[in-house]
């Protein structure tokens, strides 16, 4: 055990003198033996996750010969994943159909006209009544 003496003073003669009781070797001890321990675990878990994934992948069902290859995608309709870039061209489409002529059925002779002129044509000939 170590004790702290005082070298610049001498303390008063016939007071008792508490001892510092501290033992830096224990306290170093502790540290080194908490450090390995904290290893050891670290090491026995990742050990244990190795042996897990190792039994999850041999576990594993083996592919369908009929699934189809890696990246290609299953018929449509599929899941958007981006869907700005969708919306977008969805409303071009629209603006597109309401602002143009087109044809909507080329056999049964069905036309589109710009949604302008329809309003127009139907404000002239208003609606049919019965």
């Amino acid at each position: 055990m170590a004790h702290t003496k005082f070298h610049a003073s001498d303390p008063a003669a016939g007071l008792p003198v508490q001892p510092d009781d501290v033992s830096f070797s224990g306290i170093s001890w502790f540290v080194v033996i908490l450090t390995v321990t904290t290893l050891f675990c670290a090491g026995v878990v990742w050990v244990m996750f190795r042996v897990i994934d190792n039994r999850v992948v041999a576990a594993d069902a083996p592919r369908s010969p009929v699934a189809r290859p890696t990246g290609e995608l299953p018929p449509g309709p599929n899941l958007l994943t981006d869907e700005p870039s969708g919306l977008k061209t969805f409303r071009e489409s629209e603006q597109n159909a309401l602002t143009s002529y087109g044809w909507i059925d080329r056999n049964a002779g069905t036309l589109r006209i710009p949604i302008d002129r329809a309003k127009d044509l139907l404000i002239q000939k208003g609606l049919p009544s019965r």
